[in-house]
């Protein structure tokens, strides 16, 4: 939502706004009281998402988050909390732009540099169900979008 109001804020300069140009803020209002919502859930259960995901994927892998003999689980799980976040805000904001620009490229970098795509993979593989767990199935479908492309980016 913040960059469609910025590029409608450029495009309308000097000029009232079309209706079409306007659907996607009437749009965005009929579901600004499930996306405070939902974006709530996930702030206020972080840990617990967390941990259900962590269990998830250990008992998957019980190596997922290991190199060698080096257990970089705490690493991952600070960077799935990041992703998360950013994730949340996005589908708060309804701004998928902002989560691939500020986030999911550089983080896809990263991924690969180090070689963690199946931890990467095998983790947004599993969050829509541990997210649907806690919440509404509106509020999960809302999600979707910023998870599916978490998931694209992150493989």
């Amino acid at each position: 939502m913040l960059s469609q109001l910025k590029r409608l804020s450029l495009e309308a300069d000097g000029r009232y706004a079309t209706e079409a140009e306007l659907a996607f803020l009437k749009s965005y209002f009929q579901t600004v009281r499930q996306r405070i919502s939902g974006y709530e859930k996930i702030r206020d259960t972080e840990d617990l998402l967390m941990d259900e995901a962590e269990a998830q994927l250990t008992a998957a892998d019980s190596q997922v988050f290991h190199k060698g003999a080096q257990d970089y689980t705490d690493t991952c799980r600070r960077d799935r909390k990041n992703t998360l976040r950013y994730t949340a805000t996005a589908m708060l904001f309804n701004d998928l732009d902002r989560l691939r620009d500020g986030l999911l490229l550089w983080q896809r970098t990263i991924v690969r540099a180090v070689k963690d795509e199946q931890a990467s993979t095998m983790t947004w593989e599993q969050m829509p169900g541990v997210l649907r767990g806690h919440l509404s199935s509106e509020e999960a479908d809302l999600m979707m979008p910023a998870l599916h492309l978490t998931q694209a980016l992150l493989h």
